[in-house]
């Protein structure tokens, strides 16, 4: 089975939540809306502030609608692509101020440090055929979730809808971190979680197996409760973080993914694994850094010149297409930038809509999507770019909103979370290959969604900034809630499926 990709991103104005709203209604088929039949309700979704992470002050009075898909029809236009030179710096194995709870091995066929542990072994049984490439699946399908006013992070068993343990991000261990994206990799057993505020970036261990003995005491010491975090130096399932901008919440590391890592079919495991991270060095100097997933040292740092900002802010979003190159973008602007893996090379295309890009996944067709925030003076509408043509499309109908974030699944379906304008509060569903809305499913509790992804199963979550997730059956609309404490603020890879969906399983 092949799992599109989702990489969804970011957000706005990292900042403020919303007001719960009631917009509730029960799913229905798939060609109808969620909330036809029901009566026009007015909710007031937050706005974004002026600058991420501040509370926002200004709210907006948006009637809650269905969606019709018939309306502003907007014609496909193609831009001018830019290309630049690569710019880019090798760090040395110190580099970026890195501190690791343990050595480990380095995974790759090359020289490394060697230690207690290594990333290349299986580690869990997915019940797949032998030296068979491709993610954990159902089986260990876990939830990142980023706590941004506790500095820590939530890990929750999405089957069983339990959240198993939480994890300081970063070692000032608190709200100060303001940690944000979150992205776990290809196999599924690690993930890394960006502090906007701290500028560093951290990896954790979903599985003991994984995790290092620091006091070689023969025990691991971790987390094993919601309600109980250890001490950041003591949690022996944080394996490394790494330092890599001024403590500057404008500045700080925004957009997260692992790449796609090689194949040994000799040794039948995953191996030259990758972590990217985008940051700002200046008032105008971004950066996308490669960082070695097995230590967390810099190895490579590639500029993006003329970076379009908006307030300053870093690289927004982070996405992998299926040829393994990352694209980022900036938030409020038009730009869709790819750097080429192997070559380093910065290309960047602008649409030539009113795109105000957020939220950021790519299909597994290479297909690349933007939820786009209306607030932003934008067209407010979901978009995509198609780099084999180098067209843009709007999709009919999604203009006028606050898109937040942006998920592909298998079916070829686009998931896109919502918080103001004339869809109100909810979660739009979009036929990828019709480029057509399909359908938008409301929630009894909504306040401010934010992040979107899938899980093993293909089961969709939202995440609302303000204390919760949603589960959703794609095929039956069936919704479950899951209280989870404190303020999320993940627009990124928080599952897993943004990586296996691009890459055959």
């Amino acid at each position: 089975m092949t799992i599109t990709a989702w990489c969804v991103l970011s957000a706005c104005g990292d900042s403020s939540g919303g007001s719960a709203g009631s917009a509730g209604s029960t799913g229905r088929g798939p060609d109808t809306t969620d909330a036809t039949d029901a009566p026009t309700t007015t909710a007031t979704p937050t706005t974004a502030a002026a600058t991420e992470g501040g509370s926002g002050s200004d709210s907006v009075s948006q009637s809650t609608t269905a969606g019709d898909s018939s309306s502003d029809s907007q014609a496909t236009g193609s831009a001018s692509a830019t290309t630049t030179g690569v710019s880019a710096t090798t760090g040395e194995a110190s580099s970026g101020d890195t501190t690791q709870g343990a050595s480990v091995s380095d995974g790759s066929t090359g020289s490394g440090t060697t230690g207690a542990s290594t990333d290349t072994s299986s580690g869990t049984d997915t019940g797949e055929p032998p030296c068979e490439p491709g993610g954990v699946g159902e089986q260990f399908s876990f939830l990142w979730i980023a706590n941004t006013d506790q500095g820590s992070v939530s890990k929750i068993n999405t089957n069983t809808m339990v959240e198993m343990a939480r994890y300081y991000t970063d070692p000032v261990q608190s709200g100060a971190a303001s940690p944000s994206r979150t992205s776990v990799s290809l196999d599924g057993r690690f993930v890394v979680v960006s502090n906007r505020d701290t500028g560093s970036i951290t990896k954790i261990a979903a599985n003991e197996v994984d995790c290092v003995d620091k006091n070689n005491d023969d025990v691991i010491q971790t987390s094993k409760d919601k309600a109980q975090l250890l001490p950041f130096d003591q949690d022996e399932c944080i394996l490394w973080t790494t330092k890599l901008t001024i403590n500057n919440h404008q500045w700080g590391p925004r957009a997260t993914t692992f790449g796609i890592p090689d194949w040994n079919i000799d040794t039948c495991a995953y191996e030259n694994e990758k972590v990217w991270v985008g940051y700002m060095v200046g008032p105008a100097s971004a950066q996308m850094a490669r960082l070695n997933s097995y230590t967390g040292a810099i190895e490579e740092k590639v500029d993006i010149i003329d970076f379009p900002l908006y307030g300053s802010y870093s690289p927004y979003g982070a996405a992998v297409d299926p040829d393994g190159n990352i694209w980022t973008s900036a938030v409020a602007n038009k730009a869709a930038i790819r750097i080429d893996v192997k070559t380093l090379q910065v290309k960047r295309w602008d649409s030539p809509d009113a795109d105000a890009h957020y939220g950021i996944t790519i299909g597994a067709d290479g297909r690349v999507w933007f939820a786009n925030y209306g607030g932003f003076g934008g067209h407010g509408g979901v978009s995509f770019f198609d780099p084999k043509t180098e067209l843009w499309k709007v999709i009919p109908g999604t203009q006028g909103n606050l898109w937040r974030s942006v998920a592909a699944d298998d079916k070829g379906r686009i998931w896109v979370s919502n918080n103001g304008g004339p869809f109100g509060c909810g979660l739009l569903e979009i036929d990828g290959e019709d480029e057509t809305i399909t359908n938008f499913h409301t929630f009894t509790q909504c306040g401010t969604p934010v992040g979107v992804g899938l899980d093993g199963k293909g089961k969709v979550w939202m995440i609302d900034y303000n204390g919760w997730t949603w589960q959703m059956d794609p095929m039956t609309f069936e919704k479950k809630l899951l209280p989870v404490a404190n303020v999320h603020y993940t627009y990124s890879d928080f599952t897993g499926s943004g990586l296996s969906g691009i890459v055959p399983q």
